[in-house]
């Protein structure tokens, strides 16, 4: 599905001007730090964008887990629990350096936060397998909430009590969390040929062997449950936020969009952190927003 021209310019800024001004365009909400022009043609391009029969794709919201379970698919696909330092930014597809997928070897692990009607127009008639990962939506708030608010461009600098009230209402950056995951959950049930697991980042973080063993099932791999155990110590968060503090000390041009002191992509990954945010009040709202949003859909969360 192209891409339409139509678009229209948003401020969702609250009164202390905390927030974005967006680019509105089939469902997408896109900061304005580029041109819309060349966003579009980004879309296009991801749309466009040739794959291999072996891919595999992970699709999830911003925080649900998708550095976490690229990691685990690679370490999969590699049949060692070794980290890749070079391939999850050309791999994220939507991202700056998404064309240069083309320069990754068989078999990739592709991801994204995008809708599926933007990604690549192949990905049913070839059968990628895909994999769809889900979160708890007051846990996504906070981590979302912490990742912005420590970004130095298109950030959040206001509360966060501020910014839930954006994010219910689905305006802040990638747009709405509850369009997007019943968005992905009718792919499933409209494209009963494309391979496609869902997994909940509750479950990973619970019992990380058995869904790596779950993961590696799906995808055609056998694996010894040793390498399973490996591949899960490998991406405990305490691993993974030293490795990724590793690769950007020893990059020759390393990153420079975090705020000093903030901790990069890798937070807590904890399960109910939430609590420690929302106040009584506000979980009642959410719950009253997530039944009012999902109705009609058997999705139960696991918050604790």
């Amino acid at each position: 599905m192209e891409v339409q021209g139509t678009s229209e310019i948003l401020d969702y800024r609250n009164e202390n001007g905390h927030g974005w001004s967006f680019y509105k365009n089939d469902g997408l909400l896109r900061a304005i730090n580029t041109t819309l022009e060349a966003d579009m043609e980004m879309i296009r391009k991801v749309q466009k964008l040739e794959l291999r029969d072996d891919d595999v794709l992970i699709a999830a919201y911003p925080k649900c887990g998708t550095h976490w379970l690229w990691e685990i698919v690679t370490m999969l696909r590699a049949g060692k629990s070794e980290y890749n330092k070079k391939a999850k930014e050309i791999a994220m597809l939507g991202m700056p350096k998404y064309e240069r997928a083309d320069e990754l070897p068989s078999p990739r692990v592709l991801n994204s936060h995008l809708y599926f009607r933007h990604l690549p127009e192949k990905l049913v008639e070839n059968k990628i397998k895909t994999i769809f990962i889900l979160r708890n939506p007051k846990d996504v708030s906070v981590s979302f909430y912490n990742h912005l608010n420590g970004l130095k461009m298109n950030g959040f600098n206001g509360t966060y009590s501020e910014f839930l009230d954006l994010f219910l209402e689905g305006k802040v950056v990638c747009g709405d969390y509850f369009d997007y995951v019943k968005d992905w959950l009718q792919v499933k049930e409209d494209n009963p040929d494309l391979p496609m697991l869902t997994l909940f980042y509750e479950n990973l973080k619970q019992d990380p062997v058995k869904n790596i063993r779950t993961v590696a099932g799906f995808i055609g791999l056998s694996v010894t449950d040793e390498l399973c155990e490996q591949i899960a110590e490998a991406c405990s968060f305490k691993k993974l936020r030293t490795a990724d503090t590793e690769v950007k000390q020893h990059a020759a041009n390393p990153p420079d969009i975090w705020k000093e002191g903030h901790q990069g992509v890798y937070r807590k990954g904890e399960v109910g952190d939430w609590k420690n945010w929302i106040t009584v009040a506000q979980s009642e709202k959410y719950d009253d927003v997530i039944e009012r949003r999902f109705e009609g859909r058997s999705i139960v969360f696991t918050y604790e």
